[in-house]
C-alpha cells in the first residue's frame, strides 16, 4: 500500500510530575466510541502490555453501568491482574477498527481528565491489533491497523523477531551487550526505558540508585528504584538511546519475567523519534529511520 493511503488515528499524550521530574510522555490515550451507549466517546489508555480491551466500571453512571452489564457474555471470562472479568459483547470503535467482545473492570477508575473534558473510558489493549499489522508514527503522534505494509518500509526498517506469551502479552527480541534476549513491549510503560527486577538491574546498571519515582499502576502505588545503564541495547542492530534502568520488588512481576526468560519491559521511550511497526501476521517488530526534519 501507499503511505498516503494509511488510515492514520491521532493519539494524545499526558504527562505526570513523579519523584520531582516532568515526564510529558507518560500516558497515551486514544478516542473511541461506544455506538451501544449512544455513542459515547471517550479516552482510552492505549496500553499494549495489556491482552485485552476494557472498560473501567467506575468511569460509568448508574444508568450506563445497568445499559452495558446486560451485553455480559454467560460462561466467558477475562483476566486482568489475577482477577476475573465478564466480558461485554459490544463494539467499541477506535476510528475504522472495532473491538469486540470489551472487558468489565469492576471497581475500577481513572482519574485522569484530559484538557478537553472526555472522560478516561477504559484501556485499549492488545485485542486491537493482534492478527494485523500495527503502526505507530511518535513523532507525528499517531498510530495506524494495516493488512499490508507500504513497500519501501520492508527494506528501511531495522527488523527483529516478535512473539506472544500464552496469555497474549507482546515479547520482542533485543540485544544486552550482544546476548539475545527477549523484553516485553508494553506501550503503557511509557516513561521507563527499561523496568526489571532486582536481580538484573545489579547486572544490567552501574550499581547505584539515583533516584526513585513513585507510580501508581492498576490502583496500586509502588516505589520504583532507578540509576545509569551500563549494559548497550541494540534492536535489529541499532544501539538503542538507552541510559537508565529502573526495577520492581514485586514478586508477581519478577515471576512473570522469570517464567518467560525475560529481561523486562520497554516501552516507548527509546523510539519517541521513530515509526515503529508491530507486524503480528509475520512476527517481527521494526523500526524506521527518523523522518527528515519538514520543510
Amino acid at each position: 500500500m501507499a503511505e498516503s493511503a494509511i488510515p492514520w488515528q491521532n493519539f494524545r499524550w499526558q504527562g505526570a510530575d513523579l519523584g520531582g521530574r516532568y515526564f510529558p510522555h507518560a500516558v497515551m490515550y486514544v478516542l473511541a466510541t461506544l455506538p451501544a451507549l449512544n455513542g459515547l466517546q471517550g479516552w482510552f489508555q492505549f496500553d499494549l502490555g495489556a491482552p485485552t480491551t476494557m472498560l473501567y466500571a467506575q468511569a460509568f453512571t448508574p444508568e450506563q453501568k445497568a445499559a452495558l452489564i446486560r451485553f455480559q457474555q454467560q460462561g466467558r471470562r477475562a483476566i486482568i491482574n489475577g482477577q476475573e472479568a465478564p466480558l461485554l459483547e459490544i463494539p467499541l470503535r477506535v476510528g475504522p477498527w472495532e473491538i469486540t467482545p470489551i472487558a468489565w473492570y469492576r471497581d475500577f477508575g481513572d482519574e485522569d481528565t484530559p484538557p478537553d473534558g472526555k472522560p478516561v473510558l477504559g484501556t485499549i489493549g492488545a485485542d486491537l491489533v493482534r492478527g494485523h499489522i500495527l503502526a505507530m508514527d511518535f513523532p507525528a503522534q499517531r498510530l495506524a491497523r494495516l493488512e499490508r505494509l507500504p513497500v519501501p518500509w520492508e527494506r528501511t526498517a531495522r527488523w527483529t523477531p516478535l512473539r506472544l506469551t500464552e496469555h497474549g502479552h507482546i515479547m520482542i527480541e533485543i540485544e544486552v551487550d550482544g546476548r539475545p534476549r527477549w523484553a516485553l513491549w508494553d506501550t503503557g510503560s511509557s516513561i521507563f526505558e527499561l523496568l526489571t527486577d532486582a536481580s538484573q538491574w545489579a547486572q544490567l546498571s552501574e550499581g547505584h540508585v539515583t533516584h526513585t519515582l513513585s507510580i501508581s499502576a492498576w490502583g496500586e502505588t509502588k516505589q520504583i528504584p532507578g540509576g545509569p545503564l551500563k549494559a548497550q541495547v541494540r534492536l535489529g542492530g541499532m544501539l538503542l538511546p538507552m541510559h537508565t534502568v529502573h526495577y520492581s520488588d514485586d514478586e508477581g512481576w519478577q515471576a512473570f519475567f522469570s517464567r518467560h526468560e525475560m529481561i523486562g519491559i520497554m516501552g516507548n521511550a527509546p523510539f519517541l523519534e521513530h515509526t515503529i511497526v508491530l507486524d503480528f501476521p509475520r512476527g517481527r517488530f521494526g523500526v524506521l529511520p527518523p523522518a527528515p526534519p519538514r520543510g
